[in-house]
């Protein structure tokens, strides 16, 4: 009789220890994305949610989630793909959902500035108006009544149902309406963006190896880290797990 008695209170146990984990039983949360800067009216909403919260310096994002800034807010995010990619105010900005084929994230509306942490990270970001690829390089996106992508560093490819263009570095091109994206053309100085820069990321290793992104023998991650408003080239050698 101790022994049934014992069985069940065992059994008992196990299966309030298992209520008590999220949904998807003792798999830890898919980690896509970590918030590794936060300025201003920024929010977060849960995949599956249907209101915002605040969202704060640290919070990991899960696929299916989307973020949101306001008026003069700013959030930087680094991407489980080795990707910084810096939100500007007024934007909506979703991360890909667990269903997605391919890591594709969504710029509804508003704007983005993007740069790879190294040579083997990769960018897909979908808009209402195309696609853009974005492949080793440094890239801003803007999604407004037109598209507009301009390319400081690599390349971007930029595609939609009715056509597509390679943008190499120092090039733009825009995409209006349904219509193709158009025939990328140099930028001038003045067009060049600036907003980005008001982004300050501390101890961005650190977020890197809570992303896991380890590099294999031993390689760097190359990046321009501002301190005091001058620009440094930093090199961080990353361990393996």
């Amino acid at each position: 009789m101790k022994t049934v008695i014992k069985a069940v209170l065992l059994s008992a146990a196990a299966f309030a220890a298992a209520a008590a984990l999220p949904a998807g039983g003792f798999c830890a949360e898919k980690i896509s994305a970590m918030v590794v800067f936060v300025s201003g009216d920024a929010q977060l909403k849960r995949a599956g949610g249907e209101a915002y919260a605040e969202l704060k310096l640290n919070d990991s994002l899960s696929p299916g989630d989307s973020v949101k800034t306001g008026a003069g807010a700013k959030v930087s995010l680094v991407t489980k793909g080795g990707a910084e990619v810096r939100i500007n105010e007024n934007s909506t900005f979703d991360v890909p959902g667990k269903s997605a084929l391919r890591e594709m994230y969504e710029l509804r509306v508003g704007q983005v500035w993007s740069r790879m942490l190294s040579r083997m990270s990769k960018l897909s970001v979908r808009t209402p108006s195309a696609v853009c690829a974005v492949r080793g390089t440094e890239a801003d996106i803007e999604q407004k009544e037109i598209l507009t992508v301009k390319v400081y560093e690599g390349h971007v490819d930029l595609e939609n149902s009715a056509g597509k263009q390679a943008l190499r570095a120092g090039q733009l091109s825009t995409v209006s309406g349904g219509g193709a994206p158009a025939a990328p053309r140099q930028m001038t100085a003045g067009e060049m963006g600036k907003w980005q820069e008001g982004i300050d990321v501390k101890d961005i290793g650190k977020y890197l190896e809570k992303m896991g992104l380890s590099a294999d023998g031993g390689k760097k991650l190359k990046l321009k880290v501002d301190k005091g408003g001058k620009a440094k080239d930093v090199e961080i050698k990353l361990k393996k797990k």
